[in-house]
C-alpha cells in the first residue's frame, strides 16, 4: 500500500492509494533455438529467431516478429506491428513507434496504427524513434536518429529527420 498526502487534504489526513497490479514477463512467445533472455523483461505474443537475444528490460509486444542472430538491447521499445529481419542490432533505448496520432491523440482504434519494417543486417543507435516505416537490408540507423520515412538505399542515417550520410 502507498501513502500519499495531497496538498489539498486538511493536516494529518492521508489518502490510501491501491493500484492497479499488472504482472508481466514473458508470455505467450515463440522461440528459435538458442535464444538468450535477461530478465526482466515484457515478451508477449512474439516470435524471436534462432540465435537471438534480448536485454533486460525489454518491452515487445504480441505480433512482432523478430528474425534470427539479433540483439535487442535494455530498455528497447517494440510495438505491435513490428516485423525485424535478421542480423539486426536494436540497441539500448531504441523506441519503435505505430501510432502516428492522426487523430490529435492516440488512437483509440488499433486499426489506425501502422507497421514497420526492417530488413537484414539493420543497426538502430541508442535512443533511436523508429516511425511507422520500411527500411531497406544493410543500413545503420544513427544514435538519437528519429526515422520519419522509408529508407530504401543501404546507408548511416542519422538525424531528426534521418538523412543519409554515406553509402555502404
Amino acid at each position: 500500500m502507498t501513502t500519499r498526502v495531497s496538498s489539498t487534504q486538511p493536516s494529518g489526513e492521508t489518502f490510501v492509494a491501491k493500484p492497479e497490479i499488472r504482472h508481466a514477463g514473458i508470455v505467450d512467445v515463440e522461440f528459435g533455438k538458442d535464444v538468450t533472455v535477461v530478465q526482466p523483461v515484457n515478451l508477449y505474443g512474439c516470435t524471436i529467431g534462432d540465435g537471438s537475444f534480448v536485454g533486460p528490460f525489454v518491452e515487445i509486444q504480441k505480433g512482432v516478429n523478430i528474425g534470427q542472430r539479433c540483439r535487442i538491447q535494455s530498455h528497447a521499445f517494440i510495438c505491435e506491428l513490428v516485423t525485424i529481419g535478421d542480423e539486426c542490432f536494436i540497441s539500448h533505448g531504441a523506441m519503435f513507434v505505430n501510432d502516428l496520432f492522426g487523430t490529435g491523440g492516440p488512437a483509440e482504434n488499433p486499426d489506425l496504427w501502422r507497421p514497420t519494417k526492417l530488413g537484414n543486417r539493420v543497426s538502430v543507435g541508442t535512443n533511436a524513434t523508429i516511425l511507422p516505416v520500411t527500411i531497406c537490408d544493410r543500413v545503420v540507423i544513427g544514435a538519437g536518429t528519429v526515422v520519419t520515412k522509408d529508407i530504401t538505399v543501404p546507408g548511416i542515417y542519422a538525424g531528426n529527420p534521418a538523412r543519409l550520410l554515406r553509402r555502404l
